[in-house]
């Protein structure tokens, strides 16, 4: 039973990697709006619940409950607490958006608990190779718009017309959101590089053009965020490789160690630049030959400037903290705060401008208050602590937990200005649980 319901979860998982790509693609996010929308998301989240009630009937013999367990029960707790608290504001979806998490959390966290590592790598490498395929593709149609200079208007799925190709300096192309689509090319970058050591010949030469096309679409995207994401997951696996090394060595030479830290970190900063510095302008330069009528300033950021350096967000998170002050302790449950800032003051920034947090740190602080703040934050820290307790002690690290590690700060890199990724579905809650999941798997074994 266990290896039939591991082969379901496999197909499921990439069908739900699809599902939640083709919602960052403008043709098909016109195509399943309304009524579609609403039964693909319910279909998605209903299975994933099917899959994890057998996996807690599977599992429910040899998960024994430790302390990362207890945090995320009594986080699950307080989620419900203040969902029954704000229940005259959107309940059912503070509902829907609770079944969501909970479903999802026991499906990613526990999926390295089902399969063997082998079948994960099976599992990843099939996705992988499919997501990318149908990415790199839109990735090169977004790039060609710019070098074409294409502009046009298009539908919207809430029903007014929007711009498409170049807006404000960013490089929309055949997404909705730039700034997302610029994160989803890097994840696959992550996820792409680590095939890389495993494949054939043909297949690196299809992994290459895949991480060239990403690549090549994130640079243009212009979205600082993914800039800042990118340099901070790049940081971050050079500290982890070299304190690994460290620690390998019986911790001697403490000096030596931080010099080549220091050293790998500014080359490959320096080697970032490079690459940045020749896709960007190599991309621009083509170009200005295909469309030599185009703006000479098209990549310029519009909507930042010197007085806006944060695009709008110091203000949107100080609005936030305001109102944080009138539900402390549980916060406003998953979807509530607008609706409650809306009524209570209507002529409000936040209920005239209907922003999220662009914060998902702001955003779990809003939802559950400190309580759930607090919680969820000693889980991640513990979760931080046992693998560095790991390394300590000298145990080998394999190329997936390198993976998974990079991947995990990738996301919390991304959540600094991005609104909440924990209730919804999208390929960074499915990689983020799934990495903490196998980096607590592999700390314990």
């Amino acid at each position: 039973m266990k290896q039939t319901i591991n082969r379901i979860t496999c197909w499921y998982l990439i069908f739900y990697a699809i599902y939640s790509l083709s919602t960052r693609f403008m043709p098909t996010k016109i195509v399943c709006a309304g009524p579609l929308e609403d039964i693909l998301y319910k279909g998605v989240v209903i299975v994933a619940g099917l899959l994890a009630l057998c996996y807690i009937f599977l599992l429910a013999k040899t998960i024994r409950p430790d302390r990362q367990l207890c945090l995320l029960a009594v986080f699950l707790v307080i989620l419900g607490i203040s969902t029954i608290l704000n229940r005259n504001y959107e309940f059912v979806g503070n509902v829907m958006g609770m079944a969501t998490f909970v479903v999802q959390l026991i499906l990613f966290y526990f999926l390295p608990y089902m399969m063997p590592d082998e079948r994960i790598s099976v599992w990843l490498k099939r996705m992988t190779a499919c997501l990318s395929f149908f990415w790199s593709i839109a990735c090169v149609s977004s790039l060609s718009q710019y070098i074409g200079n294409i502009h046009y208007l298009t539908l919207h799925p809430d029903g007014r017309l929007v711009r498409q190709g170049i807006v404000d300096g960013r490089l929309f192309g055949m997404f909705s959101d730039p700034n997302f689509a610029a994160f989803t090319s890097l994840l696959l970058i992550i996820l792409l590089l680590r095939e890389w050591k495993q494949g054939d010949k043909w297949f690196r030469v299809y992994i290459a053009v895949c991480i060239a096309a990403s690549l090549a679409y994130l640079i243009m995207s212009n979205s600082r965020t993914i800039y800042l994401s990118a340099i901070g997951t790049l940081v971050f696996y050079i500290a982890l490789i070299t304190y690994h090394q460290y620690c390998q060595s019986g911790g001697k030479n403490r000096r030596f160690y931080l010099c080549r830290l220091v050293k790998r970190t500014a080359v490959s900063l320096a080697a970032a630049v490079v690459v940045y510095t020749a896709v960007f302008f190599s991309i621009q330069g083509i170009g200005y030959l295909a469309a030599p009528d185009r703006s000479t300033d098209d990549m310029v950021r519009e909507d930042v400037n010197v007085e806006n350096l944060t695009n709008n967000r110091s203000t949107i998170w100080k609005n936030y903290l305001t109102l944080y002050k009138d539900k402390p302790i549980f916060g406003f449950s998953i979807g509530s705060a607008l609706p409650y800032v809306t009524e209570k003051d209507p002529d409000s920034y936040l209920a005239q401008t209907r922003y999220v947090t662009h914060n998902s740190y702001l955003s779990l602080l809003i939802e559950t208050g400190i309580t759930g703040f607090l919680v969820m934050a000693a889980f991640f820290l513990l979760t931080i602590s046992e693998s560095l307790k790991r390394i300590r002690q000298k145990h080998n690290i394999t190329d997936s937990y390198l993976m998974f590690a990079s991947i995990i700060a990738a996301v919390l890199t991304f959540m600094l200005c991005f609104h909440d990724i924990f209730f919804t579905v999208n390929l960074e809650t499915m990689l983020l649980f799934t990495s903490i999941g196998y980096i607590r798997y592999a700390n314990q074994h």
